[in-house]
């Protein structure tokens, strides 16, 4: 048998089901050409392994004795992973049309390219915004998740400019590939060569912002990120996250402010303090009313 072209790697957490049926769309719409599935079960301790391992025997699965987290599992897979292009790709996503042949063709016809992302939509066919400018003192006030990113979405433009569309760069009118600072590991067609020269994802994230400080050291290793609207996955956005809300928006503050320290002002500076203080608080208050629902 052929080295696979592409080697996909999901990280799973207490989603079986959810990787069944990624594994299930693949199958559905395979690429035409060589490829491997490998998934890292992050010690989900819930009968994960068994189930997966049952419906898809022909998958690796790499069963880990703790949960090292979002961006360490992707780095164990790629260890293991014989593609030339990773496809990184959430358990909570579906694939709904053949996604990767015209991805792979824009790659190899751009060496200078090392990440691709491609559209994302809901379940219900929304998009989701999946591409942005790198964090900065304005990500806190106009970031996706804030009102005022929200309002942005809601009403603005994306990709137009000023502060709010800086952290919003998926446009629905472009239809040919473009350059951005970020793509959501959602779902990250990487080369090889990019991964190897970056060294894959900072461990220190144990969950979310990994996606952006990798794409900010593939730039600084002279590699372009670039947004490809040609081809689209189908994602139903939290389904890990939602086992335990109040760590998964501890971890999501954390790792602000650690992409903060590292990226954005590695110093001492009033902007890191700030941040530390501002990332804190909203911290607190949402696991706060996160705790009241219980």
């Amino acid at each position: 048998m052929a080295d696979p072209e592409l080697s996909f790697i999901t990280v799973n957490y207490k989603t079986p089901d959810l990787v069944n049926g990624l594994i299930d769309s693949i199958r559905k719409y395979p690429p035409p050409f060589p490829y491997e599935i490998i998934v890292v079960d992050n010690d989900s301790a819930d009968g994960s392994v068994e189930k997966i391992s049952h419906s898809h025997p022909d998958v690796t699965l790499l069963a880990l004795p703790k949960n090292i987290g979002f961006g360490a599992g992707n780095n164990r897979g790629a260890e293991i992973a014989k593609g030339r292009i990773l496809v990184l790709i959430n358990s909570d996503c579906e694939v709904r049309e053949e996604s990767y042949q015209k991805g792979m063709a824009y790659l190899d016809g751009n060496p200078d390219v090392g990440i691709l992302g491609l559209k994302v939509t809901t379940l219900e066919g929304s998009l989701e915004q999946t591409a942005r400018g790198f964090p900065d003192a304005s990500t806190g006030l106009f970031g996706r998740s804030t009102f005022l990113g929200k309002l942005a979405q809601k009403f603005g433009r994306a990709g137009k400019g000023g502060v709010a569309g800086k952290n919003l760069l998926v446009d629905p009118d472009k239809t040919e590939p473009y350059d951005v600072d970020w793509v959501s590991g959602t779902i990250m067609l990487i080369r090889r060569d990019c991964w190897d020269a970056v060294g894959g994802f900072d461990e220190d994230y144990f969950m979310y912002w990994e996606d952006a400080d990798l794409c900010f050291r593939a730039k600084n290793a002279g590699f372009r990120t670039v947004f490809f609207p040609g081809s689209c996955i189908a994602h139903a956005p939290g389904s890990s996250a939602k086992k335990n809300r109040s760590k998964t928006i501890r971890w999501f503050h954390d790792s602000a402010y650690l992409y903060i320290k590292k990226n954005v002002s590695p110093g001492p500076s009033f902007l890191k303090a700030f941040a530390w203080l501002a990332l804190n608080l909203r911290a607190s208050i949402l696991i706060a009313k996160e705790n009241l629902k219980v």
